[in-house]
């Protein structure tokens, strides 16, 4: 199981928030430095992802959007749910 990200995507990471770009705090929600957090254990409410990676509560779904695009495409998943007040809830999984 691939539970850290590779220096490269760390990169990735930090040369996206360096020029400007919000969705890689989305990332770092489920991350203590390169190992990623997985399981819905770890599994935060979008307003609780808003909160930690500073992101104005408008524009937090579109920054999770795209933090799942990323993770897509490295065989990395960014799941949610719907709980039944309608708030989400995310967390990373692998696979």
């Amino acid at each position: 199981m691939i539970d850290y990200l590779s220096p490269r995507e760390m990169k990735h990471l930090e040369d996206e928030a360096r020029s400007g770009a919000v969705w890689p705090r989305v990332i770092g929600c489920f991350r203590d430095g390169a190992r990623l957090l997985l399981g819905w254990d770890h599994g935060l409410p979008e307003d609780e992802i808003a909160r930690r990676a500073a992101i104005d509560g408008s524009g937090v779904r579109a920054a999770i959007d795209e933090a799942v695009r990323f993770c897509v495409t490295r065989k990395l998943h960014l799941l949610g749910w719907q709980e039944p007040g309608g708030d989400w809830t995310y967390f990373m999984a692998v696979g």
